[in-house]
């Protein structure tokens, strides 16, 4: 079966850098955790603050299926460290 990527790309104010750092290395946990998914986040180079996190689903049904709620307040708190209007995802299905 074919993978599913979800790709989500923002901006982190720099005065909230740290405390991001802090929480999205939680959500990694928690993925990591859950099995659910695998999390991988990327700084992207020459660009600080601009991110890129990239969950791999090994298929359309793991996609579809994924129950992520008990990350519900961490990524609420990761929001609140964006840049507003910055936030840009895809979905991406291989073939």
């Amino acid at each position: 079966m074919a993978k599913v990527l979800l790709e989500i790309n923002y901006e982190v104010q720099p005065s909230k850098r740290d405390e991001y750092l802090g929480l999205i290395n939680e959500l990694k946990s928690g993925y990591d955790n859950s099995k659910m998914a695998k999390l991988e986040v990327f700084e992207v180079q020459g660009s600080p603050n601009n991110f890129m996190e990239i969950y791999t689903y090994e298929n359309e049904d793991s996609f579809q299926n994924a129950d992520d709620s008990a990350f519900d307040e961490t990524v609420v708190k990761i929001n609140d460290c964006l840049v507003p209007d910055k936030l840009r995802s895809y979905t991406l299905h291989q073939i």
